[in-house]
């Protein structure tokens, strides 16, 4: 029983510092994700695109588009018609090679 008994304190070490280590190894890994992933959003987001204004047309009667590098979802201020409409930048690729930018209130 005393072997057991004299165990115990360097066994209880031994668990308490692998704990350590593997709480130390979850967060590096978990900071370095977060990391990775904002500086690829970043990288996203400082992309030049070009999108698509739906329901536009120019003067040669094909749909206008607009060159930004402002992140999707962002609600961008263009004038159709000599009036202020707003669009939404979207994700969404056209058959083109640009983006769709979707009415935000079309009346």
């Amino acid at each position: 029983m005393s072997l057991l008994t004299d165990a115990l304190p360097d066994l209880l070490s031994a668990i308490g510092a692998a704990a350590v280590i593997a709480l130390a190894s979850a967060a590096w890994r978990r900071l370095s994700s977060r990391r990775t992933a904002a500086s690829a959003a970043l990288e996203e987001s400082r992309t030049l695109r070009r999108y698509t204004l739906l329901r536009t047309t120019g003067p040669d009667g094909a749909p206008e588009q607009y060159e930004t590098t402002r992140p999707t979802g962002t609600v961008i201020t263009h004038r159709v018609d000599g009036r202020p409409q707003r669009f939404e930048l979207t994700d969404i690729p056209l058959g083109d090679g640009t983006f769709a930018a979707e009415p935000y209130d079309h009346m």
